[in-house]
């Protein structure tokens, strides 16, 4: 019942963003149905933070239900006043219940899965489930930092609202709605980029091509969310012992090749060190958590893929925004077939369509930050695209020669006047919107720095990329035929300058900051040879992009989504955003997020135009023939989740002892395995106030040294169990995950010493002191009003060491020999 009573909500809230759908993506074969989820949840979670902010809903469930009834009747005002509603909702009725089929497959099977696999645990889950409950717990708005009690979030925590809106909505505890906020954006993913893909398909080849568009839906959807790296395949044969050194040296995987005799792995010399002959017992890998070293295939930065992001179970920002980029590049492709030009006047005749664009846009930044860029410049383009663009001669197919229309009329001047009299009023919107969060947010970037260092090499970037990239430069088959090279001349002398761009750029800067000659020789020459290949196909699918606009492909929005990612992807090659990493691992975070863009709109770009060559290649034109072998290579992406998946679950409980119980709730591990902890966590929950400070351990370890003075053992705070009672209650504490609070806030002395006077007064002021009066003060001092000693506590504190609670506070909670105590409190009686 949890996860139907989820599901219900989730389809409630797509059911009532349906007005809204249809007049933003009328055009689309199911109306936008497929991207009514992200629309709907947006809009939802924007109403309730906004009207929280102002204090008008109450916190709580019922500041949720208002809100929900608020957006039904904003919709249903939509509906009434769009005449064309009713006639849109009896075109796009099977794409309606296509799109809510999808939905509800995708949402169940992810469910099933995350079932075996529930526990909110380990990497950076205990953050995630933190910001999940600190939307949902904060009495005041914008939500307080649970991990910093006195100060606000300071970070994108949109998703995270948004889950929690369907957590409160459905009745959920948010431990389940932490998992099934996962499946909720499993299947808006899937559902959406499967909309977004038919649609661009259907305009290309017309009704009669229904089969293909599916073939696209299914294809992109594929791509999206169960592709992963080709190392995969890799990783098969050597565990079960059929590797080549050679071959494996060449692809640069040698790190899967046993350890010579003797050796073991280490940080600088990478191998396998682990048990051989069997390496494995089963079909598949069974090395515990093997498919995580394919995230750190390129060097010294991360490469996840959606599909791992899904299996890991992370609910990071850049996971959830995945349904609202979908949006956002069906958008784009919505403008690019506009059939107005686009200014100021348009906002005068749909002010509504303009007020929710910026919304959406402005949600970008709020989910993930890193989105807003990319995806608005893609927005921008469609516009520019629509408002320059000629009436061609016809409509286009790829079956055809492209044929060229008269150059446009309008002048650059006057583009730019009615695009951006067009665009600035939503941007603008965008950002005064979100004015609550931006007041709050700081941000650890630096700037845009030049990145001086070997590069990546061809191997990784194609067993990381390569098949959507192949896939993606599939549209030369089509986007050129017809063309000589004195017609396509011009186009590509134009575009020359959107690949080279970058490079020169990175050039002025190494060389302003003295670094160009170190800069050169740093890189390796497999380094320049994957600039060079980046550049190369970059320019090839800009010029096949604007020879598509030239024409009015119907394609041509895919075609730039995979240009826009081969542009990312050389950017993320050149240049890096400064962050706390700089210092050791300056791009890790770059080609990670950039990477992770990349792959969304290359499983866009490169699906369709994937299937889209497969059908040239179905009607026996030579050309299309290319097609086969990169829909192989594409079909060998499907390895990793093969393989990680049974590796993941156990075989779905399978394996001998494997010990499996299913569960949707993300504590239910702790339950089973740590009852006392779990019980003192309901009870904190329950009887606490939402406002409440719990002092709970700062996560340093102590110890007695053997002359008998306390001594920190351990440093290390981040990723442990600190911080773990606010993260599973909402509940404030002194101090969290420090390191991570510099992430949020900004690496400066005077934070870190902030943090580390904290962490000292929990320690040495609160559990470690033997003076009440002192104890006291510090709890006055950070407004708390309990004290948790429970596993982490007797753990890290020496048994003997911590101060005598109970001799002057209150015990309010006890199961087994854990304790919550809280300051006593004092009542005024009458005495007489």
């Amino acid at each position: 019942m949890t996860s139907l009573s989820f599901w219900a909500s989730a389809m409630v809230i797509g059911a009532l963003a349906l007005p809204v759908a249809f007049a933003l993506l009328r055009r689309f074969p199911d109306g936008g149905a497929g991207l009514a989820f992200p629309i709907g949840l947006t809009l939802v979670g924007y109403g309730y933070f906004t009207l929280r902010v102002l204090s008008v809903l109450p916190a709580g469930r019922g500041g949720y239900a208002v809100m929900l009834g608020l957006f039904a009747i904003i919709t249903a005002i939509v509906a009434r006043s769009d005449r064309h509603f009713l006639s849109t909702a009896r075109r796009v009725a099977p794409g309606l219940f296509a799109a809510a089929g999808l939905f509800t497959l995708l949402f169940f099977a992810f469910a099933a899965f995350r079932s075996y696999t529930p526990d909110i645990a380990g990497t950076e889950q205990p953050m995630d489930f933190m910001f999940l409950n600190a939307t949902l717990e904060s009495p005041t708005y914008p939500p307080n930092d649970p991990w910093l009690s006195g100060e606000r979030a300071s970070y994108y925590y949109f998703g995270y609202l948004q889950a929690g809106v369907l957590t409160a909505i459905s009745g959920v505890q948010p431990s389940e709605g932490y998992n099934l906020g996962l499946a909720y954006t499993f299947a808006a993913a899937g559902t959406g980029i499967a909309s977004l893909a038919y649609a661009l398909v259907r305009w290309t080849v017309g009704a009669r091509g229904r089969r293909w568009a599916l073939a696209a839906a299914g294809t992109a959807l594929g791509l999206l969310l169960l592709a992963g790296s080709l190392v995969g395949v890799f990783e098969y044969f050597a565990a079960h012992e059929r590797y080549n050194d050679p071959v494996y040296e060449a692809f640069g995987v040698d790190w899967l090749l046993p350890c010579p005799p003797g050796q073991q792995e280490t940080a600088a010399n990478k191998c396998y060190d682990g048990p051989v002959s069997p390496r494995t017992t089963e079909w598949y890998p069974t090395q515990f958590f093997w498919w995580f070293s394919d995230t750190r295939l390129i060097p010294d930065t991360i490469t996840e893929t959606p599909f791992f992001s899904f299996l890991l179970g992370d609910l990071h920002p850049h996971v959830m925004s995945i349904p609202l980029v979908l949006l956002a590049l069906a958008v784009a492709a919505a403008t690019y077939r506009a059939r107005r030009r686009l200014t100021w006047r348009e906002h005068r005749r749909r002010p509504a369509a303009g007020v929710a664009l910026a919304l959406f846009f402005g949600a970008l930044a709020f989910t993930n930050a890193w989105d807003i860029l990319t995806f608005s410049a893609v927005f921008v383009v469609a516009v520019l695209v629509a408002n320059a663009r000629p009436a061609a001669p016809g409509p286009y197919s790829p079956g055809q020669a492209p044929r060229r229309a008269a150059p446009p009329a309008t002048s650059v001047v006057r583009l730019a006047i009615d695009s951006a009299g067009y665009l600035a009023p939503i941007f603008v919107l965008a950002i005064v919107a979100y004015l609550p969060w931006y007041r709050e947010f700081s941000s650890q970037a630096d700037g845009i720095h030049a990145y001086v260092g070997t590069g990546t090499r061809p191997a990784h970037a194609f067993l990381q990329f390569g098949a959507l990239l192949l896939a993606a430069v599939l549209v030369a088959v089509f986007a050129f035929r017809g063309l000589t090279l004195r017609d396509a001349a011009p186009t590509a002398m134009n575009t020359a300058w959107i690949p080279l761009l970058p490079v020169l750029a990175w050039l002025a800067f190494t060389a302003a900051a003295g670094d160009l000659p170190d800069a050169v020789r740093d890189r390796s020459g497999q380094g320049w040879l994957t600039i060079g290949l980046y550049g190369a196909i970059t320019w090839l699918l800009v010029t096949a992009f604007v020879e598509m606009v030239r024409v009015r492909a119907a394609a041509a929005p895919a075609v730039g989504f995979a240009a826009t990612a081969a542009l990312l992807l050389l950017g993320a090659e050149l240049f890096f955003i400064g962050d706390v990493f700089r210092a050791n691992v300056p791009r890790l975070n770059t080609v990670f997020k950039l990477g992770y863009q990349a792959w969304i709109l290359l499983a866009a770009g490169g699906g369709v135009v994937l299937v889209l060559a497969l059908r040239e290649a179905g009607r026996r034109r030579p050309v299309a023939w290319t097609a086969i072998p990169v829909a192989a290579v594409a079909l060998a992406t499907l390895a990793t989740p093969l393989l990680a998946i049974p590796n993941r679950t156990a075989a779905f409980g399978t394996e001998r002892d494997a010990g499996i119980t299913t569960s949707i709730d993300g504590l239910s591990g702790l339950a089973r395995n740590n009852p006392d902890e779990y019980a003192l966590t309901r009870w904190l929950r329950d009887n606490t106030a939402p406002g409440a400070v719990v002092v709970e351990a700062s996560g340093r370890t102590w110890v007695r040294n053997p002359d008998g003075q306390l001594a920190i053992k351990s440093l290390g705070v981040d990723y442990t169990d600190a911080g773990r009672i606010a993260s599973r209650t909402g509940r404030a504490t002194p101090i969290g995950w420090p390191g991570h609070e510099v992430q949020w806030r900004g690496d400066s002395d005077a934070r870190k010493l902030e943090y580390a006077r904290r962490q000292d007064a929990v320690d040495r002021q609160v559990y470690l002191t033997r003076d009440p009066a002192e104890a006291l003060a510090a709890m006055h001092a950070f407004a708390a009003t309990y004290v948790v000693v429970a596993s982490v506590e007797l753990r890290t504190y020496p048994a003997d060491a911590l101060a005598p609670f109970a001799d002057f506070l209150d015990i309010a909670f006890e199961s087994g020999p854990f304790r919550v105590y809280r300051l006593p409190r004092f009542e005024v009686r009458p005495t007489s």
